[in-house]
């Protein structure tokens, strides 16, 4: 490697040689090194077993968190962090190595979900971590899989939410989907929106929804978006405020 003294700085690559500014303003040159390994030798070369076939499974998570990202589709247009998709992708990875039934490489994520700790695994997934459940609802709830209830008792507004300065008013609604994991087959019902305002009277809330099409693995989230007033309209904040949460699995009978 060469240091480079000149009036200016060089920095890319001519042919073979990479030119790089380090960060305390250092000019340098080097040569490229060849340190890739070909598509040959990574397809056949046994050390990389491991490498493939962890690749092979993460894909599979990859395709599969793309479905389970949409089983509450609408709640999540409206509450979501940048990290959602990697997030899901590991969160789908950890399930499926719990699936004992097959070596590294063949396990799937469908073998996983069938076990207990894969599907508790789900619980309280975030779709905006930055503003998760348990720092945004200050009241304990009741939620009720059997039927698909989800209770608020003696709920007060203005003290058991985590307020964003600009919010007046606040919606909060559940969605419960069946997630064929085999066959990824959506199909997902939403309750009614209830919305209040700030500072509105303590009051108890229930919410339900239909039963989804299919018997596979019953997933509900909640729901929680603030909005603020404009004139005579109520206008969702920015995604980053509002929380969407998965809060409970059911496999009926």
């Amino acid at each position: 490697m060469a240091k480079i003294i000149a009036p200016f700085l060089i920095k890319g690559t001519i042919e073979d040689i990479n030119f790089v500014v380090t960060a305390e303003g250092e000019n340098y040159a080097r040569m490229r090194g060849n340190t890739g390994v070909t598509a040959e030798q990574f397809k056949n070369n046994p050390i990389y077993d491991r490498i493939r076939e962890q690749g092979q499974e993460f894909g599979q998570c990859a395709k599969k968190s793309a479905i389970f990202r949409q089983r509450a589709f609408n709640f999540n247009q409206r509450a979501k962090d940048g990290s959602v998709a990697g997030r899901a992708n590991k969160l789908l990875f950890e399930i499926l190595q719990e699936d004992a039934t097959q070596p590294q490489g063949k396990r799937t994520l469908t073998e996983g979900l069938k076990t207990n700790d894969g599907k508790e695994a789900l619980l309280f997934f975030e779709s905006n971590k930055i503003r998760p459940l348990k720092k945004v609802l200050k009241i304990g709830w009741n939620y009720k899989p059997e039927n698909r209830t989800f209770i608020l008792s003696d709920f007060m507004p203005s003290q058991h939410l985590d307020w964003p300065e600009e919010a007046s008013h606040v919606q909060i609604a559940i969605a419960t989907a069946n997630w064929d994991y085999e066959k990824d087959i959506l199909n997902t019902c939403y309750s009614t929106e209830v919305t209040l305002e700030k500072m509105g009277e303590k009051q108890n809330i229930t919410l339900l929804t239909a039963k989804p099409l299919g018997d596979q693995l019953h997933l509900t989230f909640l729901f929680i978006g603030f909005l603020k007033q404009e004139r005579k309209k109520l206008k969702f904040l920015h995604r980053k405020y509002n929380t969407t949460t998965l809060i409970a699995h059911h496999t009926p009978i």
